[in-house]
């Protein structure tokens, strides 16, 4: 996803200026949407945190009626607000941090963490921290933005309210490193999967008048999405 040339947003000044379009679905959060649908297993009678969860919007899908618990948690007020607005949302909520989640050890059997690692400058601490909350025999999914993508120039951002673009900072790990922080905490890869940009997106580059756009990066990868177990 290109952008604009300004220099980008601090994460937290970023999100609060985000919460009120971030329900709004882009190429990216479609691609994550058909990668943590793919990647997590089966829930019933599970219990289920979305670490860095914005207004907790993936929390409310198809087949969530039989989770035995689903908890969101996210650093940023006016995400956890804007989302507590809404009745069909979960009221289980919570300030934290991805260092430092507010959770017991051992509490969840699958933990998500999509699009949030990349504003992260190291993986270590947040790896272990999904290690710590998982149950054994856990699964931790995880989505990045694709390192291939950022390669090519695309970069992450959004648009506010009023219909204006903003960079998001964000740093760009390689799947080997998520895979070695992950390792280094006991938490093990069972699958990886690289979304590309294609026909699921195509929509968005049309109502922008950009397919030019998607007809050079076709097929270029934009997502990166993986399981752990522990």
């Amino acid at each position: 996803m290109s952008g604009p040339g300004a220099d980008p947003l601090p994460v937290e000044a970023a999100y609060r200026l985000w919460a009120e379009t971030y329900d709004e679905e882009n190429p990216l959060t479609t691609l994550d949407r058909s990668a943590a649908k793919f990647l997590t297993p089966p829930l019933a009678g599970k219990a289920l945190l979305d670490a860095a969860c914005g207004t907790a919007r993936r929390l409310v899908f198809d087949g969530n009626a039989g989770l035995r618990l689903a908890v969101g948690v996210d650093l940023v007020f006016e995400m956890l607000h804007r989302g507590r607005a809404d009745a069909a949302r979960p009221r289980a909520t919570a300030a934290g941090n991805l260092r430092a989640l507010p959770f017991p050890s051992s509490r969840f059997d699958v933990v998500w963490c999509r699009l949030a690692a990349g504003h992260l400058p190291v993986l270590a601490p947040l790896y272990r921290e999904l290690a710590r909350v998982l149950a054994p025999e856990g699964r931790a999914i995880v989505s990045d933005f694709h390192p291939a993508a950022a390669a090519a120039g695309h970069r992450r951002l959004f648009r506010d309210a009023s219909g204006r673009s903003h960079l998001v900072n964000h740093v760009v790990h390689q799947p080997e490193a998520h895979e070695r922080a992950a390792e280094a905490e006991g938490l093990f890869l069972e699958s990886r999967i690289d979304l590309q940009i294609g026909e699921d997106v195509r929509p968005f580059f049309e109502r922008a008048g950009a397919l030019d756009r998607y007809d050079r990066d076709r097929g270029l990868p934009l997502l990166l999405a993986l399981r752990f177990r522990r």
